[in-house]
């Protein structure tokens, strides 16, 4: 009885470890993600765009494109949506002074504005710290690109499945996909241009003359 309990002991100190190493991230992934956001973030600013689909079970039921510009802390970003058979826009980004954002509404046009030091996290903005949120990751390489797939995620709400393509050849970010209760969102990069000049990131209100503007400043 006493071997059968040493060797059970044995083999729990042994699986232990083991199953705590299975749900760690491999540096392999790590390093492709930092990797991918040094390309993605190039010193002269770089302009992309991507389209953006989600679909319930086997409905697709919003369609999107979204242009954006970074540079440094700055952004900017340009989103046109049809969501079912309605159509919307929204815009926003952070100069470096203040952040903005505007939102087109079914009554009325809106543009928030709130002075800060660094900008928000804008709802589709690119996340190469995924590897801090989940415990688990697999790598995989297809069609020369690398595919990374995270499970297990370490907050009630995140998406359950997460899957990130990067390029092989370029580190470029080039699609990722979440999947959460019969939810699939993909975003897919489909133009990607180095350099981009300073002055893109000013906001002028003027460009929306037609918006309700709620500026939070002191």
């Amino acid at each position: 009885m006493n071997n059968v309990r040493r060797r059970l002991l044995a083999l729990l100190l042994f699986l232990v470890p083991a199953v705590g190493l299975q749900a760690q991230i491999p540096d392999e992934v790590t390093y492709l993600l930092r990797k991918c956001a040094q390309a993605m973030g190039h010193p002269d600013g770089v302009e992309y765009e991507m389209t953006i689909k989600a679909k319930y079970t086997v409905v697709t039921v919003m369609k999107g494109q979204i242009n954006a510009f970074a540079k440094d802390n700055k952004n900017k970003f340009f989103l046109t949506m049809r969501i079912l058979d309605q159509h919307t826009k929204s815009a926003g980004g952070f100069d470096g002074v203040q952040q903005w954002k505007y939102l087109q509404g079914a009554e009325r046009d809106t543009i928030f504005i709130r002075q800060t030091d660094e900008k928000s996290k804008n709802d589709y903005d690119l996340n190469f710290h995924i590897d801090l949120e989940y415990r688990k990751a697999t790598l995989t390489e297809r069609f020369g690109n690398y595919v990374i797939t995270f499970t297990q995620p370490k907050t009630a709400g995140s998406p359950k499945k997460v899957t990130m393509t990067i390029s092989g050849k370029d580190y470029l970010f080039r699609e990722m996909e979440t999947s959460n209760e019969g939810t699939i969102m993909t975003m897919r990069l489909t133009h990607f241009r180095v350099g981009v000049p300073d002055d893109i990131f000013s906001f002028d209100p003027r460009q929306y003359p037609d918006a309700v503007i709620v500026n939070s400043n002191p």
